[in-house]
């Protein structure tokens, strides 16, 4: 479950590195940078950040005994990781970290020494980069790197994946029980289906300030999930409010179990956690149950594979990239995790073959055009941030 809250992690200081304005220029690309200093890739800003020393070199021969690689709980298939070692040769190590801060700071005070880091999101890159924590990828190392969707081969976080490799892809939405509300019916209500008090005490909004504010702003109308606008961060507020009093929420990570078990009917959150819904059913449960809305206007983010500056094993931390960037295996890992990988090869109509997912979830499905017109959460100033956490903090104290 601990995985599940990694877009909870959000900014948070440098602890002093920063990237000048100067060292942008150097590096040639379009960017922000943030009021502590650090570069920010945005959608409409997207940042080549600076390198820091080289890729190793072509063709060096593969290390053996161990990789280590610090994870997310339950967040790579075990047979996956049984076959990497099979294939390679090696014992695959894990350390699992619980959230994104904790585990920039161990890897600055050298706690940690993976060889390689799965599962972080670009909202944390700028801090490693800063801090100067990551190596510059080699891809003649990755040759299915190419398996990736078209708009995360050159993500606007880190141009050119310099750094990163996306690994899972994600959208939010609503899930539902087919059984008790009918489709054509959420979709005429849209996000007002979040305040229908016929579903009071059955509904449940994630617990991430940033998606489910995000969510009231969606409802309301308003685009912008960066706002730092105090008078729209206001309203947003308001209409949780009113959500709050209308439908007395769950607030919390759960839904993919809680839906299953048919323990509440409707819920907002990510696709991924939908996609491993039909896994949490009890015996004997048709999937038809579960359904899932994809709303025209929504959030949508991936996390992503690197490799620390300091790895003892670098070109296996490569290997084990392109392994899981192979179709096959990533259908393998998929079916485990549930969350989708960001590849070409592993679309709505090869989820629903393989059997990985029912037809009733097809639209939990997202593909390379949605992740392009989704909207991005980016990291806010320390300022505007502060106001979101104030409105996050007034809702949850109901």
């Amino acid at each position: 479950m601990e995985r599940r809250d990694f877009l909870k992690t959000l900014f948070a200081t440098t602890g002093g590195f920063i990237i000048t304005p100067s060292l942008l220029a150097a590096c040639g690309g379009t960017s922000t940078t943030s009021s502590t200093g650090l570069v920010i890739g945005t959608p409409t800003a997207p940042v080549t950040l600076p390198l820091s020393g080289e890729a190793i070199a072509d063709g060096l021969p593969e290390e053996g005994g161990t990789i280590e690689i610090l994870n997310w709980a339950d967040y790579t298939n075990p047979e996956v990781i049984a076959d990497f070692e099979k294939a390679f040769g090696v014992t695959v190590k894990q350390s699992i970290y619980d959230n994104e801060d904790s585990a920039i700071a161990k890897l600055r005070s050298g706690t940690l020494k993976p060889d390689l880091i799965i599962g972080m999101t670009d909202t944390a890159l700028a801090r490693l980069v800063a801090a100067d924590l990551l190596q510059p990828l080699n891809k003649t190392y990755i040759d299915n790197f190419g398996n990736l969707i078209t708009g995360l081969q050159d993500p606007y976080y880190d141009g050119g994946s310099q750094y990163t490799v996306a690994q899972f892809i994600y959208g939010n939405g609503i899930g539902y029980r087919a059984d008790k509300i009918d489709s054509a019916d959420l979709i005429s209500q849209g996000y007002d289906s979040m305040w229908n008090p016929a579903y009071k005490g059955r509904l449940a909004v994630p617990d991430s300030y940033r998606d489910t504010i995000s969510l009231a702003l969606f409802q309301a109308g308003i685009t912008d999930v960066n706002t730092g606008d105090a008078a729209v961060i206001a309203a947003a507020q308001e209409n949780l409010i009113r959500l709050r009093d209308a439908t007395q929420p769950k607030v919390d990570v759960l839904s993919y179990q809680e839906i299953p078990a048919n323990n509440r009917d409707i819920a907002y959150m990510w696709t991924g956690d939908m996609l491993l819904a039909p896994w949490n059913l009890p015996e004997g449960v048709s999937t038809d149950v579960l359904g899932f809305w994809y709303p025209e206007q929504n959030i949508t983010a991936n996390d992503f594979l690197c490799i620390p500056k300091e790895s003892k094993a670098p070109v296996l931390a490569h290997r084990f990239i392109n392994y899981l960037l192979d179709v096959d295996v990533a259908f393998k890992n998929q079916s485990y995790v549930g969350y989708q990988p960001a590849l070409t090869g592993v679309s709505a109509e090869a989820l629903i073959s393989n059997g990985a997912i029912p037809e009733s979830l097809i639209d939990a499905v997202v593909d390379a055009d949605r992740y392009k017109t989704g909207q991005r959460l980016t990291s806010l100033s320390p300022e505007v941030d502060a106001l979101w956490n104030d409105v996050w903090a007034t809702f949850t104290a109901g």
